[in-house]
């Protein structure tokens, strides 16, 4: 990895005071640290693992696996998904407060689109300087960083994002990258991460390097979400945003499920990856991609002229439906006013007849968009139908085998099973109701869901 240029010989680090109790992160980087216990804010903002050990000094940043990016918007204003022309972006969604669930459209798909040459652009970014954050030096784009860039183009792009936003992300994420370099520092943090998943040891740690850009490219980022929001940075903001998005799911620290929350010791920062959705809505609402000049607004410009696929719902859930429905106090004529549980299981009842892909991702992943803050409060207390919903959500996301979605959905779905399970009995109603995130999960399920499943095989042959 190409350092900081500094064949300038004026060039020089910012002064900063120092901070002799502060935390091993901001020692390293000599910036000021405001000694907040467990975490300080600088280390919450930029993602990255607060450590007041005492011991040697560390080498490298220490990446907070599950940390969510942090935004604040600069005029303060409450979080929440844009009104009223972006309005189709909700019902794309599914409204929470429908009386009766119901299968929600899948949008018209966009072609696939064979790849644009990236060679000429790619290659005019050879040494081409990257900003970095709480410095004046700057980091200059390497021929590896060039090989990124591509892989990014030709494979990691086919991954993110949905079907219909593919395009967008080939035709132009070259000129953001270029004229923002706070998303070039991001695009190399998501390649160095996809390539650590499909490496002969996918459970390795992130490499200094994978750090190194995730750290600037999110620094940089909340930086510019701290002042007013120029035009020209919007289109730029939305790309960021949602590249983190990904990359904050797909951090996961936990090898094995005892590793994973809920069965791990509590901690300050359990969960920290759903407040990623709370930042997501405050970007939106700055950035604003469905406005007239967006490059995003063609791709979420969705018609909504298609049923989704007649695949019906898993006919061994038949049964179990009505159980979670009554676990959970769900009414479908009612708003859900004063019952926590009620805009999850709203979603998850409607997404159970949806096959999870590529092109239907978006409305999965409005389970997290749209979790209410008892929802969280919920989750947080380990409460087990909170905790239900969440692995039935999961037991859904994994039919889809997207990398970033995938270790995250299979390790915590077997740790809410594991969890919920050495808490009831199977005749109970949450136990019961394990049955579908276990099979889906592979663990073992009851001799009656067993028996369940074979007979609804047996009826599609």
């Amino acid at each position: 990895m190409s350092g900081p240029d500094t064949s300038d010989a004026t060039r020089k680090r910012k002064a900063h005071t120092k901070s002799r109790k502060g935390c091993a992160n901001c020692k390293l980087r000599r910036v000021k640290c405001d000694e907040s216990k467990p975490s300080c804010e600088k280390c919450q903002s930029y993602g990255v693992s607060c450590s007041y050990d005492g011991g040697d000094a560390i080498s490298e940043l220490q990446h907070a696996g599950e940390a969510a990016f942090f935004m604040e918007s600069f005029n303060g204003a409450t979080t929440q998904l844009p009104t009223p022309e972006q309005d189709r972006m909700q019902d794309m969604m599914g409204h929470i407060d429908q009386t009766t669930p119901k299968q929600m459209p899948v949008p018209n798909i966009v072609p696939h689109l064979p790849p644009s040459p990236p060679g000429e652009a790619i290659l005019g970014l050879l040494d081409h300087p990257l900003a970095l954050h709480d410095t004046d030096e700057v980091y200059k784009c390497t021929e590896r960083d060039l090989d990124r860039l591509t892989r990014f183009h030709e494979r990691t792009v086919l991954t993110i994002g949905t079907a219909q936003t593919v395009h967008v992300w080939r035709d132009s994420i070259m000129s953001l990258g270029i004229h923002h370099d706070y998303v070039t520092h991001i695009i190399f943090t998501l390649v160095l991460m996809h390539d650590r998943y499909l490496s002969d040891d996918p459970w390795q740690s992130p490499s200094t390097e994978e750090i190194f850009h995730h750290y600037h490219g999110t620094a940089i980022f909340n930086k510019m979400l701290s002042g007013p929001l120029e035009h020209t940075e919007k289109d730029a903001m939305w790309a960021a945003a949602a590249l983190l998005g990904a990359i904050t799911i797909a951090a996961v620290d936990a090898k094995t499920p005892e590793e994973s929350w809920p069965l791990k010791a509590d901690n300050v920062q359990d969960l920290d990856w759903l407040r990623m959705s709370d930042g997501k809505k405050e970007v939106w609402r700055l950035a604003d991609p469905l406005r007239e000049d967006s490059i995003w607004r063609p791709a979420l410009q969705f018609q909504f002229d298609k049923d989704p696929p007649a695949q019906g719902r898993r006919a061994e859930l038949n049964p179990l439906v009505p159980i979670l429905v009554r676990l959970c106090g769900y009414d479908s004529t009612s708003d859900g006013t004063g019952n926590p549980y009620h805009t999850a299981a709203s979603i998850v009842i409607r997404l159970l007849p949806i096959q999870c892909t590529h092109s239907t991702i978006l409305y999965f992943l409005s389970f997290i968009g749209h979790m209410e803050p008892e929802f969280k409060a919920l989750l947080h207390r380990k409460d087990e139908r909170a905790l239900l919903l969440l692995a039935w959500w999961y037991a859904k996301m994994l039919d889809y085998p997207s990398w970033w979605l995938q270790r995250r959905a299979q390790l915590e779905c077997k740790s809410i099973c594991i969890y919920l399970a050495r808490r009831y009995w199977q005749v109970t109603d949450v136990g019961r109701l394990l049955d579908f995130p276990k099979m889906m999960c592979g663990l073992a399920v009851s001799i009656e869901f067993s028996a369940a499943v074979d007979r609804a095989r047996s009826s599609m042959v």
